[in-house]
């Protein structure tokens, strides 16, 4: 079973996007352009409390093969890291 890095573990991050409250909807493309401008093996830092983001970010590094791990909440926000391509992508599983 692969280990997945911690917030400590990931160098420090080249970009960092506060998406505020905003829901996943809003955040994802913003998310998909900044994470293909990076380098593989790029961190992003995201800042997140708005709905939705918590429970579609997993998924949606896995289908993409990049490493997610958490650090410590910065306030009300969630802090995320996403290092870009350090995992094999997990493919979707077909919709029914």
């Amino acid at each position: 079973m692969p280990v997945r890095p911690t917030a400590e573990d990931t160098p420090p991050p080249a970009v960092v996007v506060d998406a505020g409250g905003e829901p996943w909807e809003r955040v994802e493309p913003l998310l998909t352009r900044r994470v293909e401008a990076l380098p593989r093996a790029s961190v992003l830092e995201l800042l997140a409390t708005g709905p939705g983001v918590h429970t579609a970010l997993p998924g949606w590094c896995a289908a993409r093969g990049h490493a997610l791990s958490a650090g410590p909440r910065n306030g009300a926000a969630s802090v995320f890291r996403i290092a870009k391509n350090t995992l094999p992508a997990v493919p979707s599983p077909p919709e029914m």
